[in-house]
């Protein structure tokens, strides 16, 4: 992770700050293999927030770093780099553009936008919880995938569960 600007995107918004993303929180996933959960994080990530002048969120730029996945077991995170799971070869990052946040009330939000996955693009919908204090802000949520959408992994879901659920929670202070 590394200090992104935030970019304010609604019409005659002038940059007023920095808002510089913090060490705390992460991205994470969660699958089945062989009928075993497990969770992996992602170490390396870019998440490049658009913030209106309220401290609230009208965008988001995610870039993640296939390559830098910890879950614990250094012979899966190879194996996820090979070209039937991630294909890091072709592919070493996701990516994720927003197009549309729909705030829903009491800080809960969803971001709709495209997600990129190994070539593949679905349009994905995600909630999310936002909590701002002017000069600082925190974003808690997840969704839950299909790693086949993406064409991640074996066809079939006997061994490996095709339900990939990613959660993450983000953190920025405004300097």
């Amino acid at each position: 992770r590394r200090c992104v600007p935030c970019l304010l995107l609604r019409a005659g918004a002038a940059l007023a700050s920095t808002w510089v993303m913090q060490p705390q929180g992460g991205f994470a996933f969660r699958a089945v293999v062989e009928g075993e959960p497990f969770v992996a994080e992602f170490r390396r990530f870019e998440v490049i927030p658009a913030i209106d002048r309220a401290a609230m969120p009208v965008g988001f730029d995610v870039t993640v770093d296939l390559a830098a996945i910890d879950s614990g077991d250094r012979d899966r995170d190879r194996e996820m780099a090979s070209p039937e799971w991630f294909d890091l070869a072709e592919h070493p990052a996701a990516r994720f553009r927003s197009t549309t946040v729909t705030p829903l009330g009491d800080g809960a939000y969803v971001v709709a936008g495209d997600l990129t996955i190994k070539g593949a693009a679905r349009r994905i919908e995600i909630p999310f919880d936002w909590q701002s204090s002017g000069s600082s802000a925190v974003m808690r949520g997840g969704v839950d995938l299909d790693r086949r959408w993406f064409g991640v992994g074996p066809d079939d879901d006997s061994s490996v569960g095709a339900t990939v659920s990613v959660s993450f929670d983000l953190r920025w202070e405004r300097q």
